[in-house]
């Protein structure tokens, strides 16, 4: 039977999954009791496949993958670019080593009396409810051994762990995800329309906000600190997740990314932005 390690040797790479606590906003949901277990993939198309497809100019500059101790940066973004490009030359071979990853984790967090949950789009943002693979028949034999309640015959891995959260935020619009994969969607330069349109639906709102600032409404919903944790499943509906920005990059955004007080929108300054379409003029 193929054990995790040999699946991992034969795709010449290390663990998916980042180790718990790399994250120190992700190790924030522990007060919350949640162990959440997040993907990091090569961001934009550093690794020659695209996996933000609604990235924009500002939060492309702004990207969390270069946060962090600049000592690790190169190592960090090897095993990211290899990790990506595994996850396009072999989807199967990758998806099967995830999952077998994603089975320790929620049996770890379990034994530890927490709540396990998955966030795969650290620093990507896939579409994973419509990315379908086959388990292996060692894969399925492990994971239903192991873990009973996974659903062995899904085509994708949120519908594999069904009593499973799963988070992530998206510039993607009009997506439809199961219900157990929470999506939060996010506000940048360019996709005020996009995200005008995801409130409607009834999605949460992430906007980036310069540090020091945190208004108590925006886009017509109340705003929360986004920043208390990250654990989006918990918020309330419909709010605005506020988030400050971060890095040298980010604290220093002008493109319209991070909503300062004053934001440039169709040629005019507005102090706020609003549901409806006509900004108010300052």
């Amino acid at each position: 039977m193929a054990s995790l390690s040999a699946l991992r040797k034969s795709a010449g790479i290390g663990t998916l999954l980042s180790p718990l606590n790399s994250n120190p906003k992700i190790s924030k949901n522990e007060k919350l009791n949640v162990s959440t277990a997040v993907l990091h993939l090569a961001p934009g198309d550093m690794s020659g496949h695209e996996v933000c497809p609604k990235r924009s100019p500002g939060c492309t500059a702004a990207c969390l993958h270069f946060a962090g101790n600049p000592v690790y940066q190169e190592a960090k973004t090897k095993a990211r670019i290899k990790k990506t490009q595994l996850f396009f030359s072999n989807r199967n071979l990758f998806m099967n080593i995830l999952a077998l990853e994603m089975v320790s984790h929620i049996l770890n967090a379990r034994k530890k009396g927490m709540t396990p949950a998955f966030r795969l789009n650290a620093t990507s943002d896939i579409v994973w409810e419509k990315k379908a693979f086959i388990l292996f028949p060692e894969t399925a034999a492990i994971i239903n051994k192991k873990l009973p309640e996974a659903d062995i015959t899904a085509k994708t891995i949120i519908a594999l762990f069904p009593a499973t959260i799963f988070y992530d935020y998206t510039a993607i619009p009009n997506r439809s995800a199961p219900g157990n994969y929470y999506l939060t969607f996010s506000l940048k330069e360019q996709n005020l329309h996009d995200a005008r349109g995801a409130i409607r639906q009834g999605f949460n709102i992430a906007v980036v906000f310069p540090v020091g600032v945190l208004p108590d409404m925006y886009l017509g919903l109340p705003v929360i600190d986004g920043d208390r944790h990250d654990y989006r499943p918990s918020d309330p509906s419909l709010c605005v997740v506020g988030l400050k920005a971060k890095g040298k990059t980010g604290k220093g955004d002008i493109s319209g990314f991070v909503q300062r007080d004053q934001m440039l929108i169709r040629g005019g300054f507005i102090n706020h932005v609003t549901l409806d379409d006509t900004p108010i003029a300052a």
